[in-house]
Formats: structure tokens, C-alpha cells, sequence
């Protein structure tokens, strides 16, 4: 390899973005481990030497994806944790919604993602210590609300696995939900929604209000 691919395709500037977008509706379909970078080179209408140009391996192509599509939204939200002043339902309301039409956008994406937190050894690298800045950044701004953090590991455990992990599960198993339940799924999420509301982010509130010095 390291030696330049001559005569490239004339669209290579967006040559890589449709590699990745193959990879991702493969992988979304069949799962990162049963696709082939041949079956890639097929989607995306390239070669599989110009798929090698692009990305070193099968494993980088999966990286690039995460790096697309969760490690580009963290700056967003850091940016928000430190513009807030005080935590209410309201707002809380419209974050969850933002959250949700991003991942809506990026469904297969995150499908893919989410297939790979569930293998014992997954190539990606851990989202779980992709989020830990977040909390970082959110403690101090919580302190300087009035609220003690006892333990961290509470704030963590709660925000991974009853706010992020219930959006990826939702993209994961959602189509069948909605095939097995004969619902739609502009219902489902809807019934989602409402529900997130209820269970997560009103019990957090409360929690916050409860604990402030």
C-alpha cells in the first residue's frame, strides 16, 4: 500500500463519503463482521484498491463512522453544559428532542454502533470512554449549581445506561418493535418520547432540586 492510486476517480472528492455511506447501510444490514470491504466496493460503485487509498482496513472504515457521527456531536454538547445556568424540565424536553432528531438522521449509523457495544470485543473504540469528558466538563457545572456530587460513578451509571443506552436500543430493535407490534414507527417514537420524559429526565430533575446545598 503507500503507493498513490493514479487517476481516481474525478468525483474523489466525495469518493470517501460514499464508501462510508456503503459501509454503513452494509453494516447497518448485515453487521460489521459478516460484510466484506468487496461488498463495499460494490455499494459504493469504486474499487477495492481505492477503498485501501481511502481507508486502511475495514476496522478504520468503522472508526471513521464513529468518529462521524458520535464524536462529532460531543463538542455540541459540551458547548451546552457550559452555557446552562439552571436545569429544568422544559429545556431538558427540548434537548431530549434534539438528541433524538440527530439519531433519527443518523438511525443506521447508530444501529451500527449499537451492534458493536454488544460483542464481547468490539473494534470500536469504547463509547462508554468516549462519554467520560462529557461528565468532566457537566460536574463542575452542577457544582456550581448548588448540587454536591457525591459520586460520580451514580452520575455516569444513571446518564449511560437510562439516557444514552435507551436511544440506541431504540435504533437497534425499533423496526422490529414496530413489525411485531404492527405500530409505526413515527408512533413508537412518539410513545418513546413521552416516555423518556416521564421516567428519565422528570426523576432527574426532581433528584437535582432534591439534592441542591
Amino acid at each position: 500500500m503507500g503507493k498513490k492510486i493514479e487517476n481516481c476517480d474525478e468525483n474523489s472528492l466525495n469518493t470517501d463519503e460514499r464508501i462510508l455511506q456503503a459501509a454503513i447501510e452494509i453494516f447497518a444490514l448485515k453487521g460489521y463482521d459478516a460484510t466484506s470491504v468487496d461488498e463495499i466496493a460494490k455499494k459504493a460503485n469504486v474499487s477495492k484498491p481505492l477503498i485501501y487509498y481511502y481507508f486502511k482496513s475495514k476496522k478504520n472504515i468503522l472508526e471513521k463512522l464513529i468518529e462521524r457521527y458520535i464524536k462529532s456531536y460531543f463538542p455540541e454538547k459540551e458547548d451546552y453544559i457550559q452555557e446552562i445556568t439552571s436545569i429544568n424540565k422544559e429545556d431538558l424536553y427540548e434537548r431530549l428532542q434534539e438528541r433524538m432528531d440527530f439519531f433519527s438522521k443518523n438511525d443506521k449509523a447508530l444501529k451500527v454502533i449499537a451492534m458493536e457495544l454488544l460483542k464481547n470485543n468490539p473494534e470500536s473504540e469504547s463509547i462508554v470512554g468516549m462519554i467520560n469528558p462529557l461528565f468532566d466538563a457537566a460536574i463542575p457545572k452542577i457544582a456550581e449549581m448548588g448540587v454536591d456530587i457525591d459520586d460520580r460513578m451514580d452520575l455516569v451509571v444513571s446518564t449511560f445506561f437510562f439516557g444514552t443506552a435507551p436511544i440506541l436500543m431504540l435504533f437497534l430493535y425499533g423496526d422490529k418493535f414496530c413489525e411485531f407490534y404492527k405500530i409505526d414507527r413515527e408512533e413508537l417514537d412518539k410513545r418513546f418520547f413521552n416516555v423518556m420524559k416521564s421516567i428519565y429526565i422528570d426523576f432527574f430533575v426532581d433528584q437535582f432540586e432534591a439534592q441542591k446545598k
